[in-house]
């Protein structure tokens, strides 16, 4: 999927620069390959990765919802635009599989989520396919905030 000169394409839970990336800003690596997500890079013009994502597909009461995890822009990419990018790109491969209930958990970075209409709810009231996933119940993730995107929210 191309966004202007940026092109979002599947890659494996292993891959390196992931990897790295994840680790730059202290998100858990240990789930990935268990997880059954699937993960992206956003590659540049020049065929550099700018930022990584994923998400899971869960089920809930016989409805689909995903699960955005593991979104990174390694430090030398951020502020250019390609957080934004990837989330836009993420959220159209989203739609186009008929995935408009979303939740993720962040440590920190609700204000940009919120930008693509994820409201804070309580950890409380996450559906119990979102409890079950391995980086719900990771220790690292005990301090993260919830999040969830409603099929009508809109991007903000």
């Amino acid at each position: 999927m191309r966004t202007g000169e940026l092109e979002l394409q599947q890659i494996t839970p292993d891959d390196a620069g992931f990897i790295a990336a994840l680790e730059e800003v202290g998100m858990p690596t240990s789930d990935l390959a268990s997880s059954g997500g699937i993960y992206f890079a956003l590659f540049n013009e020049h065929a550099q990765a700018v930022g990584y994502c994923g998400y899971e597909t869960l089920e809930e009461g016989g409805e689909g919802i995903a699960f955005i995890r593991s979104c990174a822009v390694p430090e030398a990419g951020r502020g250019k635009g390609a957080g934004r990018a990837m989330m836009d790109a993420l959220m159209d491969r989203l739609s186009d599989a008929g995935l408009s209930d979303l939740y993720l958990l962040t440590m920190d970075a609700d204000p940009f989520f919120e930008r693509f209409g994820f409201k804070i709810i309580s950890r409380d009231d996450a559906p119990d396919a979102v409890r079950a996933t391995s980086q719900f119940s990771l220790e690292i993730c005990n301090g993260a905030v919830l999040m969830r995107r409603r099929p009508d929210s809109g991007v903000a």
